[in-house]
């Protein structure tokens, strides 16, 4: 039993020096941090601020935004592997009810969608400054849905852009 509680020990010696010596690395399987800083960050790309927002890094690659509402939007950094228009070719058709190509002020967006009968969900794909990029969101209500998709195009249009532009969104 002692054997026991020394390898416990010893665990938890190794756990915590593991942890500091990754820079506190949240190795408890919870991967949400609230972000107490100005920015969060999916890769490279400083992730936009959204008024009426709360923004979370979920890990390296994705940011979430929440808001009083109960609007959910998370905006997913991608692998450049592939073309962004070859990923959106290669996806399951099926699991959509809806889509649409879009020119967003010069990067080509596309807009798929599952509707439901008072919700549906989007999956934003799109490609900018050599960056892929998803964007999803579900359980949207369509009386929210322009509310929904104006702040989607705001992402879009201030990821890697400066200053500010218009519907509450702004870099930092």
């Amino acid at each position: 039993m002692k054997k026991l509680y020394a390898l416990l020990v010893i665990l938890i010696i190794a756990y915590i020096g593991i942890n500091v010596a990754a820079d506190n690395l949240n190795l408890t399987g919870d991967d949400a941090s609230t972000v107490t800083s100005n920015s969060a960050v999916a890769g490279n790309a400083s992730a936009p601020k959204l008024n009426n927002f709360t923004d979370t890094k979920v890990n390296d690659t994705t940011v979430r935004y929440n808001d009083s509402n109960n609007i959910t939007i998370y905006l997913n950094k991608l692998d450049n592997g592939k073309k962004i228009e070859d990923i959106v070719k290669g996806l399951d058709q099926s699991k959509y009810t809806s889509n649409q190509t879009i020119d967003q002020n010069g990067v080509t967006t596309y807009f798929l969608y599952n509707e439901g009968s008072g919700t549906y969900s989007a999956d934003i794909y799109f490609n900018k400054n050599n960056q892929n990029y998803l964007i999803t969101g579900s359980a949207i209500k369509y009386e929210n849905s322009d509310y929904f998709i104006n702040h989607c195009k705001n992402i879009i249009d201030s990821i890697g852009g400066s200053g500010s532009s218009s519907n509450g969104l702004s870099r930092w």
